[in-house]
């Protein structure tokens, strides 16, 4: 029988290997934007890791079972810190968005989306940490 609780671990590599790769991407572009190259595989790849990182948030809300002790405060550090990829993602993509599709193409939209990405990066390596932490210090789910 299938358990809906494999649903939160099937879901999230893709947010952190899409937001590690992307914003890998991005920095890439930002150095080189002086050239010729446009690489819009970074921001492609931001538009995916957004999708996904909702899916993930939501499986880890509806589909993770109770905690008690100290991995429940190892879960409530991991699912903030999975909010907050999860809007920081978010903020990126809107600035990307603004950037491109605004009449007044502006720096300042590419570059406070860049800042948001990098975040981004951060903090969901972090949250994959934590949730790594949950399943291989506390065993939950093993």
């Amino acid at each position: 029988m299938f358990n809906t609780s494999h649903f939160h671990p099937m879901l999230v590599h893709f947010p952190i290997a899409l937001t590690m790769v992307g914003a890998l991407f991005e920095v890439v572009r930002f150095l080189w934007s002086k050239s010729k190259i446009k690489l819009l595989s970074g921001e492609m790849l931001l538009y995916f890791a957004t999708i996904m990182v909702v899916f993930a948030l939501l499986s880890g809300f509806f589909f993770t079972s109770s905690f008690s002790g100290k991995p429940l405060e190892v879960r409530n550090l991991h699912q903030l810190l999975a909010i907050l990829s999860t809007v920081t993602l978010s903020m990126a993509s809107l600035f990307y968005l603004l950037e491109r599709y605004s009449k007044q193409k502006r720096k300042i939209y590419y570059l406070t989306g860049l800042l948001f990405y990098a975040l981004s990066a951060l903090l969901i390596s972090a949250t994959g940490y934590m949730g790594g932490n949950l399943v291989y210090t506390y065993m939950i789910g093993l």
